[in-house]
């Protein structure tokens, strides 16, 4: 079986017996996969597991290699955590992760790594998630990439379900491309949205990878 069939395992059996699937997450030898099955546990742990869990799958991710991989799968649990109201939990894993993205050299990595953490801290509060966007938003500004557009597009649509004036700010500052024009149609005709990017984003429900 491939890790990516053990994660969609993992997934599926978290929502129903939590023994089992920690057991078999806790077995997927590749670290990447191995965090996103234990975010998954987590997720629908016991109460009294939620923390324990997730700090597994922290360490999974510290293990993943280089720093995109390492911040992008820590996403997961900062998900798992932000669904289940662990709140200051997640919220003490901000800073490291956003120093760890520092380190990322190359600007599309260090961009989808930030979109990963920015999504996974979505339904966390506006004080939460507000440096990680800045600093998406900022990392885009500067990228050479047609993805930079792609991203900031996709941003201001998420943003404009919970604060429309800050999405209007985020298409005015995008430089003139068809992702703009995309924006600004969307923004009119009110077609905001929350999931389903066109990346794998921390979420536990594999029909949206």
């Amino acid at each position: 079986m491939s890790a990516t069939d053990e994660r969609a395992r993992e997934m599926r059996t978290a929502a129903t017996d939590f023994a089992k699937a920690l057991l078999q997450a806790e077995d997927i030898s590749d670290a990447w996969y191995r965090c996103q099955s234990l975010a998954a546990v987590a997720r629908y742990a016991p109460e009294e597991q939620i923390i324990r869990v997730a700090t597994k799958a922290l360490a999974a991710a510290a293990e993943a290699g280089d720093a995109y991989k390492r911040v992008a799968a820590a996403a997961w649990p900062v998900r798992a955590l932000a669904e289940r109201g662990k709140v200051q939990s997640a919220e003490r894993l901000i800073p490291s992760l956003l120093e760890g993205t520092a380190q990322i050299e190359h600007p599309v990595s260090k961009m989808i790594a930030l979109g990963f953490l920015w999504h996974a801290t979505f339904p966390l509060p506006p004080r939460v998630k507000q440096p990680i966007l800045d600093t998406l938003l900022s990392a885009c500004q500067v990228t050479n990439s047609w993805k930079a557009g792609r991203m900031m597009r996709d941003v201001a649509l998420v943003v404009a379900s919970e604060d429309r004036p800050q999405a209007i700010r985020i298409v005015n500052s995008m430089r003139e491309s068809i992702y703009k024009r995309h924006a600004q149609k969307g923004m009119e005709a009110d077609e905001i949205q929350t999931v389903c990017w066109r990346f794998p984003i921390p979420r536990f429900d594999t029909r949206c990878e």
